[in-house]
């Protein structure tokens, strides 16, 4: 595990707020994939028993973030090849129609939120700040999720959220991929201003594909 220096962790709640520290962790990309999860050594750099931990890497095991195997103890999941097609299939059916969708509507707050983000995300860029736009990127997909007419087609986003967040932090070591993304939203949110279905739901499809080429790109 990588070594750095964390906050200690109250007892309150402790199986939630690690849970938490390391799903970021493992999101944010410091937790690359493959990287083990040492019980002993994560309680005692928090402050903690092991129990809340073991707890918290189950949890993060049904999440699909973390592989746990007999003798061998757990580490962060390296999504196979077949992993990420597929997951980023399910991601394509539901995006696309989300976008068809939104660009029927066209609300109002929906589209100043996307374009508050992207402009985000340029800044975060412009300034090397890597945590801050990984975060102007996520709300993008988010606001997506939330906005869908469909609240099932939604919720399956949102169950997918962390696996999605896990590939796109893969995604992210491929060069030029903030400037490819950032440039995906805004061709996403054009099409959905202009009220063109199929020009939202193919500018989607494109940047999703982006993701598939940059996130298999590093494993060869």
């Amino acid at each position: 595990m990588a070594e750095r220096v964390r906050d200690k962790i109250l007892p309150a709640q402790l199986e939630r707020r690690v849970y938490e520290r390391l799903r970021d962790e493992i999101v944010s990309g410091a937790l690359r994939p493959g990287a083990q999860l040492v019980e002993a050594r994560i309680a005692e750099e928090l402050g903690v028993s092991k129990t809340p931990v073991r707890e918290a890497l189950i949890r993060l095991q049904r999440d699909g973030l973390v592989e746990i195997e007999p003798y061998r103890g757990a580490r962060v999941l390296e999504p196979s090849a077949d992993d990420v097609r597929e997951v980023l299939e399910l991601r394509l059916l539901l995006e696309c129609q989300i976008a068809r969708d939104l660009a029927r509507r066209r609300p109002p707050d929906v589209l100043a939120t996307l374009e508050a983000s992207i402009e985000e995300s340029k800044r975060a860029l412009a300034e090397g700040d890597t945590q801050r736009l990984l975060d102007a990127l996520t709300v993008f997909s988010d606001v997506l999720a939330d906005a869908s007419g469909n609240s099932r087609m939604g919720k399956l986003l949102v169950d997918l959220r962390s696996v999605l967040l896990l590939i796109g932090s893969t995604s992210l070591r491929s060069p030029g991929r903030e400037a490819r993304s950032i440039l995906e939203h805004e061709a996403i949110l054009a099409g959905i201003v202009a009220g063109d279905e199929e020009s939202a739901a193919a500018a989607t499809a494109a940047h999703i594909g982006s993701i598939e080429r940059d996130s298999l790109e590093p494993a060869g």
